[in-house]
């Protein structure tokens, strides 16, 4: 087998940045506009790239939204394991998520109510299985909380719910507010804090 040379390699992590700038974009666009309100030309036209250049990233637009939805999982997969390994508390864990560099070393990739749209059943039962394990992470940790006191005793299911709600709407948060996106975590997090904390 040939050895890559570095230049080779340059490439390949060159196309890579291209291909996560794509990924971008078009989540970027689909949490403001919606997926079916958005078309791969306007994602082109995003990126002062022809539509024609997208199909050598991506196969369709169903193809475009499944790929980004891989890596809003990708992030959170990351998000969650760092959670576990920095927090000491239940509440700390769900803060440490929140925090996480995943999310906030650039604009959230995750979409909203998006999911269905997949049409391969096969990838959309996927993704709702992985979002389901996040999910259900999330009420372990309030789970957690409550048993070590750092959170008020209430319905871990329900709160879990509420606050993945309301961190999934950070992406839209981003795109009209004038806060940066360490400044809207910050304040999410204190928010949280001041709303599960004992009182």
């Amino acid at each position: 087998m040939a050895r890559n040379t570095a230049w080779q390699k340059a490439q390949q992590a060159q196309s890579e940045m291209k291909r996560l700038a794509v990924l971008q974009e078009a989540a970027n666009l689909f949490n403001q506009k919606g997926y079916h309100a958005t078309s791969l030309a306007d994602v082109a036209k995003c990126l002062n790239i022809t539509k024609t250049a997208l199909y050598y990233y991506v196969k369709s637009k169903n193809d475009l939204l499944y790929q980004c939805y891989l890596t809003s999982l990708e992030e959170i997969d990351t998000a969650r394991a760092d959670a576990n390994q920095k927090g000491h508390t239940g509440l700390d864990k769900i803060c440490q998520y929140v925090a996480s560099n995943s999310f906030t070393s650039h604009e959230p990739a995750a979409l909203l109510n998006e999911i269905d749209a997949i049409e391969d059943k096969k990838k959309r039962l996927e993704l709702h299985k992985r979002l389901d394990r996040a999910n259900t992470c999330i009420t372990e940790w309030v789970r957690e909380g409550i048993e070590d006191g750092s959170i008020e005793d209430c319905d871990p299911e329900l709160v879990a719910r509420y606050i993945m709600g309301a961190f999934n709407w950070i992406s839209r948060w981003i795109a009209s507010s004038k806060l940066s996106m360490a400044e809207i975590t910050d304040n999410f997090i204190q928010l949280t804090r001041k709303t599960l904390a004992p009182s």
